[in-house]
């Protein structure tokens, strides 16, 4: 057997990047808004108005200046020219809660026409501000940007403002708006209508420290958040009813992780039976090495895959490499306890080559599975 059929890696994977707290934070993801089934607002993202004012791109209230990132941007009434009092504010629920004393790096990019970006403040709050009973001037936002901004910035450019936030461990919720509690005076037109606005753009929350990273459920949270498609008259009446039956959203946790490895196995074509997915006798040796090792380690997940090569046509191709993948998951699975419902298996016929398909020796490379644990010290 040559040398390369098996293939025993430790790849050290080194610090885990930081993720994004906030689902959407660039806006780009549209949402279709249930009353007039049309993109009106950003997923994952609820502005107090009801009104769809808010969400714009490079062609509509700012022609003249493009959004930070992409096409699209946040606007949010900072006040009203002839009618006191008017806000807008701007909330997300976050994909994953806050840990007690950690350090959070919040970002995002901010302007306005008008000198009016002292007064933005950002609020985490525990339960969803959209149901909130309290006038915002009876709110206290944890952070302002009039302690990060700088003072020479030209307010109608995109400027960065950063935040590094020591969380309490409640938060569930986000808000970002004008939480000044008087209006600013001498400001003589407005951006829409009576309207005077600031913008929003690339907004981003993570963690400081790079062991901690995104919790597990983070996904099915994205999706609860996006299936959130209430807004306009909908909103209002939901709105009405969770004031009067507050939901209950706890958030799972940010979860902190050490440095993980990655533990590969590739098994060649020759420990099956030829066009199919049943293992020979030849390739229980390298599995079982494989299952002492994997008994020894501490295991996060596994995911096996298999590959075909291109001869064939791609559904069969599919099903043998899926079934091939499955053989040995349930082989491993019969040898080390608790690994079978950790594992994930994928078929991907010959869409992932390793190398050329045109001679016999580059299919024969081409037929395999591939093995990943990962794993943590």
């Amino acid at each position: 057997m040559s040398k390369w059929f098996v293939i025993w890696l430790i790849v050290l994977a080194g610090k885990l990047p930081a993720q994004n707290l906030v689902a959407n934070g660039s806006f780009e993801d549209e949402n279709i808004c249930t009353e007039y089934i049309k993109n009106c607002a950003p997923e994952a993202w609820i502005a107090t108005s009801l009104y769809s004012n808010y969400y714009f791109d490079a062609g509509s209230i700012e022609k003249t200046v493009p959004a930070f990132h992409g096409t699209h941007f946040i606007g949010l009434t900072a006040g009203n020219i002839v009618r006191p009092g008017m806000r807008n504010f701007l909330r997300t629920r976050l994909l994953c809660g806050l840990r007690k004393d950690h350090q959070y790096l919040l970002e995002f990019y901010i302007r306005a026409n008008n000198d009016i970006l002292d007064s933005i403040g950002v609020y985490f709050s525990p339960t969803d501000y959209l149901y909130e009973k309290r006038f915002f001037k009876q709110i206290n936002p944890q952070l302002w940007t009039a302690d990060v901004r700088d003072k020479n910035i030209r307010f109608a450019n995109w400027h960065k403002v950063q935040f590094v936030y020591t969380a309490d461990g409640t938060e569930g919720f986000l808000t970002i708006g004008n939480f000044k509690r008087n209006d600013y005076t001498g400001i003589r037109r407005g951006e829409l209508r009576y309207d005077y606005y600031f913008f929003l753009d690339s907004v981003s929350l993570t963690p400081v420290d790079a062991k901690e990273t995104i919790c597990t459920q983070a996904d099915s949270v994205r999706r609860s958040i996006y299936e959130e498609n209430e807004r306009h008259n909908y909103l209002e009446r939901k709105i009405q009813y969770m004031r009067r039956n507050p939901p209950v959203q706890p958030l799972p946790k940010t979860k902190e992780t050490v440095v993980q490895h990655i533990d590969t196995l590739v098994i060649p074509d020759i420990f099956f039976a030829t066009a199919s997915y049943e293992l020979t006798d030849a390739s229980f040796k390298v599995l079982d090495s494989f299952a002492n090792k994997l008994s020894a380690l501490q295991i996060d997940s596994m995911i096996v895959e298999g590959h075909t090569d291109s001869i064939g046509k791609l559904a069969y191709n599919e099903t043998l490499s899926l079934n091939r993948a499955n053989s040995v998951r349930d082989y491993l699975s019969g040898r080390v306890q608790g690994l079978e419902a950790i594992t994930i298996t994928r078929g991907f016929a010959f869409l992932r080559p390793v190398t050329s398909n045109k001679t016999p020796r580059g299919r024969q490379q081409n037929r395999r599975v591939e093995i990943f644990v990962y794993r943590r010290e």
